[in-house]
């Protein structure tokens, strides 16, 4: 259930880094130009926001579910992923806990942020890496994803990874956002995401990522197997 939190996300802001040299369709992209200056404009973003729109794929039995809301993530180490459709539901991450919280079960999960085992792509997000340093980064010819004026990057981890096999981020060949993300699982489900309504360094509140469950929410530790806490505030 909290694999929500492994997938990846950039933000970006104005930066005065070089241009790309080669257009999208105009001849070979300069993939670590394109890398170079997402990484940069990330970099700079101490706070983000997005409109999300989620599509889950499943390979076996071809049901796709699709789902909406809005995530927002603060340096160092925090987001928040709150789901408006088709129900409420709420992925958190306070730096020190991951949170996923479902009202219409009345029921929370939680674990501990040093023992879950993330990404080396959601490490990057929270300010702890390079890009470049776990992926091997190429360009796509994949069009089912973005514009043809967008950039299409396949991401693989240089080491292999059992929660996912490959990452293709669809970049604004203007802005250097990432407009789209596209994660396959080991399994051959597909998660993709696309993003909207980018607001940069608004100065989140830190108390947006301070949470308790509520009183009569069933808590699950993860981090302790068969360990079940009921209910009440914490």
């Amino acid at each position: 259930m909290m694999t929500l939190a492994l997938v990846f996300l950039l933000a970006a802001v104005d930066a005065g880094a070089s241009p790309v040299s080669a257009k999208p369709g105009e001849g070979r992209v300069d993939v670590p130009a394109v890398i170079a200056r997402v990484q940069t404009l990330y970099d700079q973003a101490k706070d983000f926001r997005a409109h999300f729109s989620q599509k889950y794929s499943r390979a076996v039995v071809g049901r796709v579910t699709v789902s909406s809301g809005e995530v927002v993530f603060k340096k160092p180490g925090r987001m928040r992923w709150d789901y408006t459709q088709p129900e409420a539901r709420m992925f958190l991450s306070t730096g020190q806990v991951l949170w996923l919280y479902e009202p219409s079960e009345k029921q929370a999960f939680k674990q501990d942020l040093k023992t879950s085992q993330l990404p080396a792509a959601l490490a990057f997000l929270m300010g702890k890496g390079r890009i470049t340093d776990e992926f091997d980064v190429t360009a796509s010819a994949d069009t089912r994803y973005g514009r043809p004026e967008d950039y299409r990057l396949a991401l693989r981890p240089k080491q292999p990874q059992s929660t996912y096999k490959s990452i293709l981020f669809v970049v604004d060949a203007r802005e250097f956002t990432v407009r789209e993300s596209v994660l396959v699982d080991q399994q051959g489900n597909v998660n993709h995401f696309v993003f909207s309504d980018f607001k940069i360094n608004t100065r989140v509140p830190d108390a947006l990522f301070r949470w308790s469950p509520p009183a009569g929410i069933r808590v699950v530790d993860t981090g302790n197997l068969g360990k079940q806490d009921s209910g009440g505030s914490r």
